[in-house]
């Protein structure tokens, strides 16, 4: 049996005073890559910002951050952790071990002294993910990180977002369009119906992913 890092329980959230979703109950175990999915609108970016203030154990990964040259990609990283740094801004002999073994995990150590801004999106996408595994998050979080990349580097992302689920045992909720390379890559997945009702599920995933579209149907949730 898994290890729970997180219950979440009767979970209300919205948006400038406007409820989007109530009764969301699910928990986030060691280990889990859980896809989020639901309309534009229907409160998944929401949802995200909502679980970064539970735990200080939770890192939301930014996503349309620019890839302004003049860093390289371990210095890109080495920003990202800026709260781990002394006067100086530099990181502990432990934490610049994490981070060396951080790019290894991820495949992109062969790249740590290349400028950002000749790297490829999904090997961006890498190095943020990188950096909240220095900053020791037990969970991330990512807001549509394979908008906008191409077939091979969203396929890319998703299995390096699993890979990092089944090896390191670090739990990932990550929203997306994209059902069907999601869906591959989750261990469970939760949406926020098309009519409002939170569900989440590991055994029925299909269906939770045919609540987005269905207006009438019976609450349930698992």
């Amino acid at each position: 049996m898994k290890e729970t890092l997180l219950k979440i329980r009767d979970l209300t959230i919205g948006h400038k005073g406007k409820p989007l979703c109530s009764g969301i109950c699910f928990d986030i175990c060691k280990g889990d890559c859980i896809m989020l999915c639901g309309a534009n609108g229907s409160g998944k970016t929401t949802l995200l910002k909502a679980l970064t203030a539970m735990s200080e154990d939770i890192v939301m990964i930014p996503t349309g951050i620019p890839k302004t040259g003049g860093f390289t990609l371990k210095e890109f990283v080495r920003i990202g952790c800026y709260r781990q740094t002394d006067m100086g801004g530099r990181l502990s002999v432990q934490d610049e071990k994490t981070l060396d073994n951080a790019l290894h995990q991820l495949g992109i150590s062969h790249i740590a002294d290349q400028d950002i801004s000749t790297l490829s999106d999904g090997e961006f996408q890498k190095a943020g993910i990188a950096s909240a595994l220095v900053r020791k998050a037990s969970i991330l979080l990512l807001d549509e990180p394979t908008a906008f990349l191409d077939a091979e580097n969203r396929i890319a992302v998703l299995r390096t977002l699993r890979e990092l689920c089944d090896g390191s045992g670090t739990a990932v909720i990550f929203s997306t369009h994209d059902l069907h390379d999601g869906r591959n890559a989750a261990t469970k997945v939760c949406a926020i119906g098309a009519d409002g009702i939170f569900r989440s599920s590991e055994d029925d995933m299909d269906g939770v992913i045919g609540s987005i579209f269905r207006r009438n149907e019976t609450r349930n949730r698992k």
